[in-house]
């Protein structure tokens, strides 16, 4: 006899056998023992989940000699009949081939037969959302309305290609996909029966690998045997899969939390020669850290697929993570695995992602700003406890008060050192006095002087920017922006305002890539500016107008005062007066008259 595939030598041949679907097996078997069997039933899921299998099943059980039974006794003649695909009653028809009105309206035709050997009539449609619309509506009325000994069962990956008159008419089990440990347990139970010694941890990678379908598990585990023949190594298994070993991952996280740059590097050259594939490395990665996400914020247990002895280990190495890195890390992998799938240098991207991850760097995306701020929140818990054991001095006491208003009610001569742990030293000198404060014109005009300056700063180095932009490979939002005209107009407090010139459809792919504007402004120029938006022409226009203006404006607000003090209308003041209003303009400590 020729030899046949381990997925179909080992289908389940009961429900006791079918891996996974417990809910689902327990409500087909208490219809069975209650005798309330329905007319239609609907079997939807992904691939190796066992739809085809429990359908054949539930026919066995249907037409077994000793039933209907929850449990078919496979030995009668009836059993075997299903098992070997040879009785007559039981119809499994592939909806892909035989997809079109003529072969509903046959089956209509032989729906009215009487079954020739068995108790029920059965009908497995696999793929049954390839039927045409015109197959669907002819089959309506039978599927509602059938002979009260036909069943049907209906298979199919994709349910949402039903029409709702067809979904409506059925009895609907979602088959989810089978965990990692369940499907291991199947695998060991069939290594043992074929005698092959296999290591618990190669059997537990071909279950990871296989992605939630026993049926694939049993595919990879047929290929293993055929490879390593009596024995089956996790190191064969590795090989055979192109994989890497959890030990790596945990190795990379590990060094990502210490910012330890060389060892990820090192992991990234060792699988360069092993020969792995990058791809499927960074798919695990991504894999990996999502555990450890969902570790870190206490998720339920079902949501991680890992074993017990790998949920341990991720518990322990998700305590030196926060939720706000994870995610960081997780978007920063994920635009690398999709830059790896297309690239001619996959090694260098996955490189400079990994190092990246090790970076300070990674904190100037938007989660990380989160994550500062919790720093600095505990720095200022840190220090109004430290505030709490000072002695008042007179101050009175400083709980619940503002550190800005501590600081103004201490007087200047008992302004004291103070260490970390909060002792005191000795008084500053006497000479030191508090700083007076500075006028707010004066502090407006120095913002409008250092905002000018940076603006000139970015247009002299925007046509560098462009040349960042073509280094970078990103040609679309390099073309977008030639294409707009788009161009630096207006700074105010670190906030960049661009000039478009062109449709505003420009304007959502350039703020998209926001971060690479504002990373490539800060390595052209030294300066670090956030971009917040887009102006017009009037507005840019607007806004220079009234720069010029503000500058023209004497000390007292008076666009009409000419320098000597004298207005435009013959009005005169005095020396006094005039020195009166330079000392109000720009404040007492900053200015001096010489004569």
């Amino acid at each position: 006899m020729s030899y046949v595939a381990l997925y179909r030598k080992y289908r389940p041949q009961n429900f006791d056998e079918i891996v996974g679907q417990k809910a689902i097996v327990t409500t087909l078997k208490n219809q069975l023992s209650s005798g309330k069997v329905g007319h239609a039933y609907l079997f939807c899921g992904m691939r190796g989940t066992g739809k085809t299998s429990t359908a054949r099943v539930f026919a066995k059980a249907l037409n077994c000699e000793k039933g209907p039974t929850e449990n078919p006794c496979s030995e009668c003649a009836s059993c075997r009949a299903i098992s070997s695909g040879s009785m007559m009653d039981v119809i499994e028809m592939d909806a892909a081939s035989n997809r079109g009105i003529d072969d509903v309206r046959d089956l209509r035709e032989k729906v009215n037969f009487a079954p020739s050997e068995g108790r029920y009539k059965i009908y497995i449609i696999d793929e049954v959302h390839m039927l045409t619309t015109e197959a669907f509506n002819a089959l309506l009325k039978t599927l509602e309305e059938p002979p009260g000994y036909v069943v049907f069962i209906l298979a199919t990956t994709e349910p949402n290609k039903l029409p709702p008159t067809i979904l409506s008419r059925c009895m609907r089990f979602d088959f989810t996909r089978i965990s990692t440990t369940d499907i291991a347990g199947r695998l060991r139970k069939v290594v043992n029966d074929l005698g092959v010694d296999a290591e618990d941890k190669a059997l537990i990678q071909i279950a990871g690998h296989s992605q939630g379908s026993a049926r694939d598990a049993l595919g990879l585990l047929d290929k293993a045997i055929a490879f390593g023949k009596e024995k089956l190594s996790y190191e064969d298994v590795l090989t055979l899969l192109g994989a890497v070993s959890q030990k790596v991952f945990y190795d990379v996280s590990t060094a990502v939390m210490k910012g330890n740059s060389t060892a990820v590097l090192d992991v990234v050259d060792q699988l360069a020669k092993q020969g792995k594939d990058l791809f499927r490395f960074m798919d695990d990665l991504l894999e990996h850290f999502r555990n450890l996400l969902m570790t870190c914020i206490n998720a339920d247990r079902n949501l991680i697929d890992v074993i017990d002895e790998e949920y341990v280990k991720l518990q322990e190495i998700s305590k030196g993570y926060t939720k706000e890195k994870l995610l960081s890390i997780i978007n920063i992998l994920k635009d690398a695995a999709n830059d790896v799938k297309w690239s001619s240098q996959p090694r260098i991207i996955v490189e400079a992602a990994l190092v990246k991850l090790t970076l300070p760097a990674l904190w100037e995306r938007e989660e990380g700003y989160i994550a500062r701020l919790q720093q600095l929140e505990q720095q200022v818990a840190d220090l109004q406890e430290q505030l709490k054991n000072m002695p008042s001095n007179g101050i009175g006491p400083v709980e619940n008060q503002p550190i800005s208003q501590l600081l103004d009610s201490i007087p200047t001569q008992d302004v004291l050192h103070m260490d970390p742990a909060g002792s005191h030293s000795s008084p500053l000198p006497e000479t030191i006095k508090k700083p007076k404060k500075k006028s707010k014109s004066v502090e407006s005009h120095k913002q409008k002087a250092d905002d000018s300056e940076a603006l000139a700063s970015i247009q002299k180095a925007w046509p560098k920017v462009m040349d960042s932009l073509s280094a970078k490979g990103k040609m679309t939002l390099l073309s977008f922006v030639k294409a707009g005209g788009i161009r630096p107009v207006k700074i105010e407090k670190n906030k960049l305002y661009l000039l478009n010139n062109g449709d505003s459809v420009y304007e959502e792919k350039i703020l998209a890539e926001r971060h690479t504007i504002e990373a490539i402004v800060k390595q052209t120029t030294d300066l670090d500016v956030t971009l917040k938006g887009f102006t017009t022409e009037a507005c840019a226009a607007s806004s220079d107008q009234n720069g010029k203006s503000s500058d023209n404006k004497d000390f007292g607000g008076n666009a009409d005062t000419n320098p000597n003090g004298s207005t435009n209308k013959g009005e005169q003041i005095s020396d006094e007066e005039y020195g009166q209003k330079v000392i109000e303009f720009f404040g007492e400590d900053i200015v001096t008259f010489i004569d």
